[in-house]
C-alpha cells in the first residue's frame, strides 16, 4: 500500500513538527532555572501541566471534527485542518465555519421529479 503526502498535510505535519520541537527546545532552555520555582510548589506544575493537556485535547477534537467535517462536504480537508489549529484565537474555527456555510451537501432526494435539494436552504441544487 502507497501512502502519498499531499502538499496539505505536509505542511500541516511540518508545521506540527516545528511547534513541538521548538517547545520541547524552549522547556529544556529554562529547565535550570524552573528548579528552584517547582519545588517550592508543585501544585503549580500540576495545574500548567493540565491545562496544557486540557488545551491540547480540545485541539485534538477540534482537528477531528474540522477533519471529518470538511472531508465530508468535499472540502480540502488538510488545509481547513492547518487553518484552524494554527490561527490563533479561534479565528480558524469562526473562518471555517463561515466558509462550510458556502458548500452544500449532496443527498439524494425521495421526490422523483422534484431534483435534490440543500439540506440548509432548501434550494434546488
Amino acid at each position: 500500500m502507497k501512502v502519498h503526502l499531499t502538499v496539505e498535510q505536509f505542511v500541516f505535519w511540518a508545521l506540527t513538527a516545528t511547534i513541538l520541537l521548538s517547545c520541547i527546545a524552549l522547556g529544556y532552555a529554562i529547565s535550570p532555572y524552573m528548579g528552584e520555582f517547582l519545588e517550592e510548589n508543585l501544585t503549580w506544575l500540576i495545574v500548567i501541566s493540565l491545562l496544557a493537556l486540557l488545551f491540547l485535547g480540545l485541539n485534538v477534537l477540534i482537528a477531528v471534527f474540522i477533519y471529518k467535517d470538511a472531508s465530508r462536504r468535499r472540502m480540502n480537508a488538510w488545509l481547513w485542518v492547518t487553518a484552524v489549529i494554527y490561527i490563533p484565537n479561534f479565528i480558524g474555527l469562526i473562518l471555517y465555519l463561515l466558509a462550510r456555510k458556502q458548500h452544500h451537501i449532496h443527498i439524494a432526494s425521495n421526490a422523483g421529479n422534484e431534483g435534490i435539494r440543500c439540506p440548509h436552504c432548501g434550494h434546488l441544487i
